[in-house]
Parts: C-alpha cells; structure tokens; sequence
C-alpha cells in the first residue's frame, strides 16, 4: 500500500503528485530568495542615497559600524516629548488624548460652579458634545460657546475644536461635591 491507502504500491499518479508538491516547495524558496534579494538591494540603494562621502563634522551625529570600525552619520536624537507626539499622530490617538485632556482640565475650562453642572461626553472630528444636567445650565452653556471654545483651545490646543454641542442629561461621570465633614 502507499502513502494515499491505494494498494498499488508508488504508482505513477502518487509519484507525480510527489514530485509536484517537491516542485511546490522548490518555487517557495526560490520566490522567498527572489523576495530576500529584492530587500537587500533596496537597503543598498537606500545607503547609496544617503552616502556623503565627506568626514563628519562637529554638527554630524555618528557611530562607529561594527564590522569596519568606520564612522556612520545617524539621525540626531530628537527630545522625548517629540518622538511621544510623533508616535501619537501616527496612531492616530492624537484627539483621543485631547479628548481626555478637555475632561482632566474641565473645571479650569467652564469654572468650578458649571464643572459640577455640566461634564464633556466626547470630542470627535473637532465637534465637542457637553452634557449639561439641566435645560437652564443647558442654555447657560449657549451663551458661553464663544468663551468656552476659546478656553478650550488655551487649555488642549488651537484648531481642536471647531463646534459645541450642548445636549441634557444625567451626569454620569462627575464627583460629587465635597460636604466638608471630616472622616477621621
């Protein structure tokens, strides 16, 4: 019996898929080695086109290459701070975390007395949605859109919001205020 449970032992229809699935794993390799070639030649254009064959100078950021021992030009290091808003903007979390940054700073943005009246549900495509606990706090915060969206934009950044959208409703994430009475 062979390997496919006919009984005829290695017939030709079982060595022809053999030598196929052989084949198959023979082009794999060879489109994998095509692949890998492919890489390393880009990486050498790459370092062609960055090659400055004059010595560094003293603005010049450089290593020592491992193999040759030969200086290496590398990008200046840049602060954290930069490199944080850079990873930021390219995930894309950069309003997500004005977004938190409006609820963190709330009661420096409306003031303590509308902070406990009023919380900030979301910030999207520069639209900020408020909550406000009541329809007179409501139109309360009308009449302040012009001075909230100015502390707004002092507090997380200019351009960050372009609209306000005040809706009524329970608050949900305020604390409650403090009664003075002491614990211990």
């Amino acid at each position: 019996m062979n390997a496919s449970g006919r009984g005829r032992p290695n017939s030709h229809r079982d060595r022809v898929a053999d030598d196929r699935r052989a084949g198959a794993a023979d082009r794999d390799e060879r489109l994998y080695e095509r692949k890998r070639a492919q890489q390393a030649r880009a990486r050498a254009r790459a370092e062609r086109a960055t090659f400055d064959p004059s010595p560094p100078d003293d603005e010049d950021w450089t290593v020592a290459e491992e193999q040759t021992d030969a200086l290496v030009r590398v990008r200046a290091p840049s602060s954290l701070d930069e490199t944080l808003q850079e990873l930021v903007r390219r995930r894309g979390w950069d309003e997500r975390l004005r977004g938190a940054s409006a609820w963190a700073r709330w009661e420096a943005i409306v003031g303590s007395e509308l902070a406990q009246r009023c919380e900030p549900l979301k910030l999207v495509r520069g639209v900020l949605t408020i909550r406000a606990e009541s329809q007179v706090w409501a139109t309360q915060l009308r009449y302040m859109i012009p001075q909230l969206r100015a502390n707004v934009e002092r507090a997380i950044g200019a351009r960050s919001v372009h609209d306000v959208v005040i809706v009524v409703g329970k608050l949900e994430g305020r604390r409650e205020p403090d009664q003075g009475t002491d614990p211990g």
